[in-house]
Formats: structure tokens, C-alpha cells, sequence
């Protein structure tokens, strides 16, 4: 099945979302018109799928497509209707240029629990928004690369980086002091000492200074120092040049 709507819900449990935005702790994620999805289970309106094109690890241990359900409305049998993104290789010249300018199509933009979309003021229908990950994984997405879709798995596929050699669309991990093994929080490091985050419900995505954000410069960290009551961590998700063969599982196996 393919999603027929410009942006859905996928549910942890088959109910609808209000539409405050405030934390939702049964709002999983949200699909895109075009992205596949395979229906594995139907229940009155509602239909539990998995999402091959947002990879995650927690719910099950294991890889797997976010599962969830969504509103069977929301998709159709239609295939013709699948998108047909360009991927950009990573030689591209200007590709972190390009990633970092998506992420800052959001600046502004109310941050949502579970999002994963472009805000949208006219749409009163639906919610539409980033949470932290969204914002990295929506704005990978535009450049036809399927990266995971929360931050901790996103921590789990990046290489370390150390931070005086960061470079724009690397990403800054954050988890909690007594858990630091558990990524909560990720943003793109835009350049110029500056990050572009969703920070998180009642607030916008923004662009700060690490001074600002963190109280110190970026020469004066490295990966695993604490910062007020978080750890910090450093990585990227962009492969070297020469490791095609890792660029091209993270984008199954195919490069255009």
C-alpha cells in the first residue's frame, strides 16, 4: 500500500490524535504522500502497518519498519502512487549544504511530538510539524536518503565524529546524565557554531549557538561530557566518500 494523503498519523494504539500540539504519547510517527507502507493488520477504519522507509530498533529489539496504525483512508492500493525520490550521492558537491538548508525550512515551526512534516498554518485538519528526529530524518529524506527515524537509532547507524572537525548536517546527540547510553534528543550542527533544532512540545524549531545552548564553545567539548544535566555526543550519519558500500545500505542498496 501506498499513502494517497499529504501526511498521516501512525498511532501506537488505533485512535485519533487531538489536535493540541502537546506531547502525545501514542503518536508514533507520521508517513508522507507516496511513501510505501505494508498493511499487516485491519481493524475497523484503522490498519496496523509497518513503515520500511523509517527504520527503527527499540519497539522490538530488532530492525524493522515503525509499526503503528494509521486511518485506512489515508491509502491506497494504487502503486503508481509510490514516490520516486532522487537520491544525491555523496559526492555531491554542495550535499551537506543542502541537507542543513531543508532543516532550516522548519525554523519557526512549532515542534511536534511523533512529527515528521512540514508545517503547515493553512492545514487545520491535521498537525504538522517536526519533533527532534523528524526534523533529521524529514530533512535527509529530501535528499532521497532513508535514514532511522528517532534519534537513538540514528545514534546507533552514525560514525563519531570529534567536534572541531564537525561539518554542516552532523548531528549532536544528547541522553540523560543516569542514562547514557539512551540517545533523547538530536540536532544538525549547521555550521558557523550554530545548531538548528526541534527542541521540544510548546516550543519552535530554532537555530543557536553551542555557546548558547550548551554554555561553552564547540572547541571546549568532546563526546561524553556532561552538559547541565545531559551527556553530549557528536557523530554523523554522512558516510566517507570512498565507503559507497556503506552509503548503499543505508539506502537500500541502490544509488541514482
Amino acid at each position: 500500500m501506498v499513502v494517497r494523503v499529504d501526511v498521516a498519523d501512525v498511532r501506537s494504539k488505533p485512535e485519533s490524535p487531538s489536535q493540541k500540539y502537546e506531547f502525545d504519547p501514542l503518536q508514533e510517527t507520521q508517513v508522507l504522500k507516496g511513501e510505501p507502507v505494508l498493511v499487516l493488520e485491519e481493524k475497523g477504519k484503522w490498519a496496523r502497518i509497518e513503515c520500511p522507509e523509517q527504520m527503527e530498533y527499540t519497539h522490538n529489539n530488532r530492525w524493522e519498519g515503525y509499526p503503528g496504525w494509521i486511518l485506512k483512508k489515508a491509502l491506497t492500493a494504487d502503486l503508481s502512487a509510490h514516490h520516486h525520490l532522487k537520491t544525491l550521492p555523496i559526492s555531491q558537491p554542495d550535499l551537506r549544504t543542502k541537507i542543513v538548508s531543508y532543516a532550516m525550512q522548519h525554523l519557526g515551526s512549532p515542534y511536534l511530538w511523533g512529527g515528521r512534516s512540514l508545517h503547515n498554518p493553512k492545514e487545520t485538519k491535521m498537525k504538522t510539524g517536526v519533533d527532534c528526529s523528524g526534523l533529521v530524518n524529514w530533512s535527509f529524506r529530501q535528499i532521497g536518503w532513508f535514514v532511522p527515524r528517532d534519534a537513538h537509532e540514528q545514534y546507533m547507524k552514525s560514525r563519531p565524529v570529534n567536534p572541531a572537525s564537525l561539518q554542516p548536517a552532523d548531528l549532536i546527540f544528547l541522553a540523560e546524565k543516569d542514562k547514557p547510553q539512551k540517545i533523547v534528543h538530536v540536532a544538525f550542527y549547521a555550521g558557523n557554531e550554530e545548531l538548528v533544532e526541534a527542541p521540544q512540545s510548546g516550543e519552535t524549531v530554532r537555530k543557536m549557538s553551542f555557546l548558547k545552548r550548551f554554555g561553552k564553545n564547540r572547541s571546549d567539548l568532546k563526546s561524553g561530557d556532561a552538559v547541565g544535566d545531559r551527556i553530549i555526543y557528536f557523530g554523523t550519519l554522512i558516510p566517507d566518500e570512498e565507503k559507497e558500500s556503506d552509503f548503499r545500505e543505508m539506502n537500500g542498496g541502490k544509488v541514482e
